[in-house]
């Protein structure tokens, strides 16, 4: 429970997100007249009982898949709909988008001093495929046009990870301009705006974005230091990228800040399966899934 007039935050606790939310939406002015609601988070057993057997698949939490993101956009949306908005509990326009990404962002880096930065809650919030620039606050977003089947297979690699000091060592490495972490800087963002040409084509070349997605990974391994040999947390995702690969699959690479958590690689649909298999065999958790086709939205259902 928070109560807003003494607003405490328990920094060991997931709620710790919901909490940090409340207390940016607080310091907008979003509060007024708020007096209080209940939210409820549900696993995928609780939604799929509570909704008649729709399927959901829990999203590994602390494993560089935005988890927490997700759950700073949501608890924003969801609590500036009942307090701000008595009508519309339908689709968002951009602009809302937009306000509950920032609120989100705010949150995690700002009121819980996470070193983070606004991608995920972007990414969470809108949904898509999308080209995300982070130089500006907010972040500028911009829909990319690929309209292919664009299969993914995420291994999670059961290992946990400590997300805010590997975020913490990078940006020390990018604020003394180290000049093997600044090479591979701008060589991800090399392979960034490739793929974001690429990716603005109806029927992108899959082949290609798998070779970008090498690359990328290529320099976050060698140049960031953020995959299995990563100093600050040792891990298994080398030998999950490496076991894709020899599966078929077109790319792979490290998600998140690396240091453990989870992979992702890019296949033919017709090569799922065995990369997932291969995933399995090599140790990891595989998850079948695909590109999202919206982000932020309010569904309804009867309990």
């Amino acid at each position: 429970m928070f109560d807003l007039r003494d607003l405490k935050i328990d920094s060991s606790s997931d709620l710790r997100y919901v909490g940090a939310v409340l207390k940016a939406m607080l310091s907008e002015g979003r509060l007024k007249g708020f007096e209080g609601l209940r939210l409820r988070f549900l696993r995928s057993e609780e939604f799929s009982a509570l909704t008649g057997g729709r399927d959901a698949v829990d999203l590994p939490a602390k494993k560089g898949l935005s988890s927490s993101a997700a759950l700073s956009v949501a608890a924003a949306a969801a609590v500036d709909l009942l307090v701000n908005r008595s009508e519309g509990f339908g689709s968002f326009d951009e602009s809302a988008l937009t306000t509950y990404a920032s609120l989100a962002y705010t949150a995690e880096n700002k009121v819980l001093g996470i070193n983070c930065g606004q991608m995920d809650q972007f990414a969470s919030a809108y949904g898509g495929l999308l080209f995300i620039d982070c130089r500006f606050e907010p972040a500028r977003v911009e829909r990319l046009s690929a309209r292919c089947e664009m299969p993914l297979v995420i291994g999670d690699t059961g290992q946990g990870k400590d997300t805010p000091r590997i975020l913490a060592w990078l940006g020390e490495r990018f604020r003394r301009g180290e000049p093997e972490f600044m090479e591979g800087v701008r060589g991800i963002v090399d392979v960034v705006l490739e793929a974001r040409r690429e990716l603005s084509k109806p029927n992108p070349d899959l082949y290609k974005l798998g070779e970008l997605m090498n690359l990328n990974q290529y320099y976050l391994a060698k140049y960031l230091k953020v995959s299995g040999d990563c100093p600050i947390s040792p891990n298994r995702l080398d030998v999950l990228i490496e076991a894709a690969l020899d599966a078929g699959a077109l790319g792979a690479k490290l998600s998140g800040s690396g240091g453990g958590g989870a992979m992702v690689a890019l296949c033919l649909p017709e090569d799922v399966g065995r990369v997932a298999e291969a995933i399995r065999r090599a140790g990891g958790y595989p998850y079948v899934t695909r590109v999202a086709g919206a982000g932020l939205r309010v569904e309804y259902f009867e309990a």
